[in-house]
C-alpha cells in the first residue's frame, strides 16, 4: 500500500528535517514571495526595535534607581495615582469629620435649647428669644449650604456648651454634697451599735436603715456580715447597722425576732420589710450557705432601700468573659 506522506528524500538533510519538525521555523519567510517577504520583514523589524527600545529604557531607569517612578498618565499602580488616591481618601475623611462635627453640634444645640426653654418658661419675659418665627440661631434653613451651616454651628455653640457645662457642674456638685451628707450620717459602712443607739439611728435623718441582728457564735450571721460589708460602700442611699441580739433583749422581744440572722429594713423609722435567715437567697438547697452577694442586693432593691438592677444574660456573658462575677462574691468560710 503506497504511503500518503511525501518523500523527504534519502539524504542527511532530509533525515534531519524529518527528525526535527521545528527546523523550518529557523526561516519564517520560506515559501513567501518577494513582496510578502519584504512586508513581513519590515513588520518584524519594527516589533523587534520597539522591544529593544523598551528594554533599553527599563535598563536605563533601573540603573538610575527611578524604575518605580511613573508619569501621571500611567496605569493605577503608579505613584502619581497613589498620591491622587491618598488625597481623595483624606478629602473624604475630612468631609466625614465635618458631618460628624455638625451632627454633634446640632445635638448640643438642641440640648441647650431645651435648657433655655425650661428657664424661659419660668420667666415669660424671655420667651421671645425662642419664638417659632425667630429662633435666634436655632432655625436651620434648608436653603443654606453645608459650609454656612457648619460655620453657624461653630459660632453659636459657645453659649450652648457653656449652659451644658454649667448644668453638669451643678449636678456633680449636688451629687458630691449628697454623698458627703450621707457619709456624715454613717452611710457607706456596716457599724455595730448598742441597744441605746438603736432608736436615734433608725429615726434620725437617714431615710433608709437596714439593721442586722446577729449572734457572735452563729456562722450564718458571719456570712450575712460578709455580704453586707460588700454592699454598704456601693449603696450610700441606705445606712447599714448591726446589733448583738444578746445585748438587745428589749428590741428582740419588741420586734418579735425568733431566728438569727434577721435583717430588718426601716424607712423613716418604720419597719417595712424583714429577711429571716437566708430565705429566698439560697441557690442550691444542698449548699444553703453559698449564694451570691447579688441575691441580697436584689432583695434590698425590692424593698426600695437601694437601687440595683439584675444584669441581663448578655451582660452576664460579657462579665464572665472579662473574669467578673456577675452577682458578686460567694462566702468561702
Amino acid at each position: 500500500m503506497p504511503s500518503l506522506q511525501q518523500s523527504a528524500g534519502s539524504g542527511k538533510a532530509a533525515k534531519f528535517v524529518q527528525a526535527n519538525p521545528f527546523g523550518p521555523m529557523a526561516d519564517p519567510f520560506a515559501g513567501m514571495g518577494d513582496d510578502e517577504k519584504e512586508y513581513h520583514k519590515q513588520l518584524s523589524d519594527n516589533i523587534n526595535k520597539r522591544m529593544e527600545d523598551s528594554i533599553s529604557e527599563l535598563q536605563e531607569r533601573h540603573a538610575k534607581g527611578t524604575n518605580e517612578l511613573d508619569d501621571p498618565d500611567r496605569a493605577p499602580t503608579g505613584s502619581a495615582y497613589k498620591v491622587h488616591a491618598q488625597m481623595k481618601r483624606e478629602k473624604m475623611m475630612e468631609e466625614r469629620r465635618r458631618r460628624e462635627e455638625m451632627q454633634r453640634l446640632k445635638a448640643l444645640k438642641e440640648d441647650a435649647k431645651s435648657i433655655f426653654v425650661d428657664k424661659n418658661n419660668e420667666n415669660d419675659e424671655d420667651n421671645d428669644g425662642f419664638d417659632n418665627k425667630d429662633n435666634d440661631g436655632f432655625d436651620n434653613d434648608s436653603d443654606d449650604s453645608d459650609d454656612d451651616e457648619y460655620n453657624d454651628l461653630l459660632n453659636d455653640s459657645n453659649a450652648e456648651l457653656e449652659a451644658i457645662r454649667e448644668r453638669r457642674i451643678r449636678e456633680m456638685r449636688e451629687m458630691q454634697m449628697k454623698k458627703a451628707e450621707q457619709k456624715s450620717l454613717g452611710h457607706g459602712e456596716v457599724r455595730t451599735i448598742t441597744q441605746d443607739e438603736f432608736l436615734p439611728e433608725c429615726t434620725g435623718k437617714s431615710e433608709w436603715v437596714a439593721v442586722h441582728f446577729f449572734h457572735k457564735e452563729f456562722n450564718r450571721c458571719t456570712i450575712m456580715d460578709h455580704h453586707l460589708k460588700l454592699i454598704a460602700p456601693k449603696h450610700l442611699s441606705c445606712k447599714f447597722l448591726r446589733m448583738d441580739a444578746e445585748k438587745a433583749p428589749f428590741f428582740i422581744h419588741k420586734l418579735c425576732i425568733k431566728t438569727l440572722p434577721t435583717l430588718i429594713v426601716f424607712r423613716e423609722g418604720k419597719n417595712v420589710e424583714r429577711l429571716t435567715g437566708f430565705e429566698g437567697l439560697i441557690i442550691d438547697p444542698s449548699e444553703p450557705d453559698k449564694w451570691h452577694t447579688g441575691r441580697l442586693e436584689q432583695w434590698l432593691a425590692s424593698t426600695g432601700a437601694i437601687q440595683y438592677k439584675v444584669p441581663t444574660e448578655e451582660i452576664k456573658e460579657e462579665m464572665r468573659r472579662m473574669g467578673i462575677r456577675p452577682k458578686g462574691t460567694l462566702w468561702s468560710g
